[in-house]
């Protein structure tokens, strides 16, 4: 049986799969994402990790990456993701394993898995948002991601927002990412946001008034994707997807302030979790699937 390798290239941790032709998770694991090496040199430990996972024969690697990904599948992100950007990561894959490799934005190989194996299986008209060291956005369409007319991954999380000025890598001080990002819980719980949910879910109304704080900021910037859009189904993943019955409330007031142009879809959390970037990008690679326009390699 045919098996696909599926790798989700975050900020701060990398995720590798391997699917079956079923959509069956036969192997995965985690590791810390490349950052001292630099680009062939980062390329040779994540092709030791994939091989530390892969037991059988494959026939494809599908590979999501923190964005921005160009339309040639050539990652341009010193920011987050220093140690591949501007390295034709999937060529150099493929020449090692001898199958063919696609790269893409890691937020849209999310919104694949989804769309397939998770929350919203199957929807029309699915938006999914992730919130992880960034913002990724895509917006599937009968299962075809929305594209610039270039054939890139718009880069929404760099929507710009009203609240607090805070400095983002792009240059600018109004990035929806830089307020509503596990990055930016972070930095309004002072450190790792777990203690503060607990609390929060025991009633304790500073911890609860945190996430209303943050529940209303990951809101603003919803409300213009649904005008944009007009999703039936959204679908919140990423690390911060875990919280959202602590922040879901107050993104409301912010959705229902634009009501009159936007739509009232369903919102969920993520069914696949952390896999969801791994399992799309696997997913990608199978014969029946639609992928972009990108040429794969």
């Amino acid at each position: 049986m045919s098996r696909y390798v599926g790798v989700d290239l975050g900020g701060t941790g990398t995720r590798i799969v391997v699917l079956d032709a079923e959509g069956h998770v036969c192997a995965d694991a985690t590791t810390p994402t490349v950052r001292g090496a630099k680009g062939t040199e980062a390329v040779a430990v994540l092709i030791d990790s994939v091989g530390s996972v892969v037991d059988s024969p494959i026939a494809g690697i599908g590979i999501g990456a923190s964005g921005p990904v160009d339309s040639s599948g050539i990652i341009r992100n010193p920011a987050t993701l220093p140690a591949y950007s501007g390295t034709p990561i999937a060529a150099i894959m493929a020449d090692r394993f001898g199958v063919p490799c696609h790269i893409e934005n890691d937020a849209v190989t999310a919104a694949l898995g989804e769309h397939r194996y998770g929350a919203r299986a199957g929807s029309a008209a699915m938006l999914m948002v992730t919130l992880g060291t960034g913002i990724g956005v895509t917006m599937l369409v009968r299962g075809h991601p929305y594209r610039a007319a270039d054939g890139s991954h718009p880069e929404l999380g760099h929507l710009s927002v009203n609240g607090p000025a805070v400095q983002c890598y792009c240059g600018l001080t109004t990035c929806w990412e830089q307020l509503a990002s596990r990055t930016a819980l972070e930095a309004l719980a002072g450190g790792d946001p777990e203690e503060i949910a607990r609390a929060a879910r025991v009633g304790d109304a500073d911890a609860r008034a945190l996430f209303e704080t943050f529940g209303a900021r990951v809101g603003v910037g919803l409300a213009t994707l649904f005008s944009m859009f007009r999703p039936d189904d959204v679908v919140i993943g990423g690390s911060v997807a875990q919280y959202l019955d602590l922040y879901g409330t107050a993104m409301r007031p912010q959705l229902q302030r634009s009501a009159e142009f936007a739509c009232e879809p369903v919102i969920v959390a993520s069914k696949l979790g952390n896999l969801a970037g791994a399992v799309g990008a696997a997913a990608m690679m199978f014969p029946s699937s639609s992928r972009s326009s990108r040429a794969d390699t």
